[in-house]
């Protein structure tokens, strides 16, 4: 299932990347005469993978609900989605491994850069083939172009506007990020892509 899960956030990525450089073809082109003094823009990117075991122990086949054991001792119950097509193969004792990873890419846009309202959303979802052991992976890709209203880099927090309108305030905790929003400034417009995928394995005992 790794390299399910593999395949399907490349495919992510790599979608999003395409849509990324489709949207950066519709600006208008710079000035040839300004090309040679352009300066490199500050920009991060910031990837995350984590991987988490445990042992299933219950599974409820009517209501499709599977109960689970962490190797730290922690318990939870949750319901497993349409994608895991071979829940009927799950049983209790079965291994079970959940992958997560997140990534972020942003870079601050040069001044006078035309404010883009659109927003780039790729949504992917993979599943077992029938007679295999149960898996499913989902994944998603954001790319838009949000304004900075607010840098806070005592408490490393980043507040946005995004282009439907709507406006958060995130924590910052990586040191790219704190390195990132210290070159931030009420008014900035930074282009973001935000991807995470989901990948879920029974594995045999």
């Amino acid at each position: 299932m790794k390299l399910s899960a593999t395949w399907m956030l490349g495919a992510v990525l790599a979608t999003a990347s395409l849509s990324c450089a489709a949207a950066e073809t519709t600006q208008p082109a710079a000035k040839p005469a300004a090309a040679p003094s352009a300066k490199p823009q500050p920009s991060m990117m910031r990837e995350e993978l984590q991987e988490v075991s445990a042992t299933v122990t219950s599974v409820d086949q009517a209501t499709r609900m599977l109960g689970l054991k962490g190797d730290d001792g922690s318990a939870t119950t949750f319901e497993v989605g349409p994608e895991v097509k071979n829940f009927a193969q799950i049983k209790p004792g079965d291994k079970v491994v959940v992958s997560y990873y997140r990534g972020l890419a942003a870079e601050l846009q040069p001044k006078g850069t035309p404010l883009s309202k659109k927003v780039d959303q790729l949504d992917l979802a993979t599943s077992a083939q029938p007679g295999t052991k149960p898996g499913a992976g989902v994944g998603t890709a954001v790319h838009a172009t949000v304004v900075i209203e607010k840098v806070d880099t005592k408490a490393n927090t980043v507040s946005f506007k995004r282009p439907d309108g709507v406006s958060r305030t995130l924590p910052v905790r990586s040191q790219e990020g704190k390195d990132f929003i210290k070159k931030l400034k009420a008014g900035d417009q930074v282009e973001v892509l935000y991807s995470e995928a989901v990948a879920i394995e029974v594995r045999a005992k």
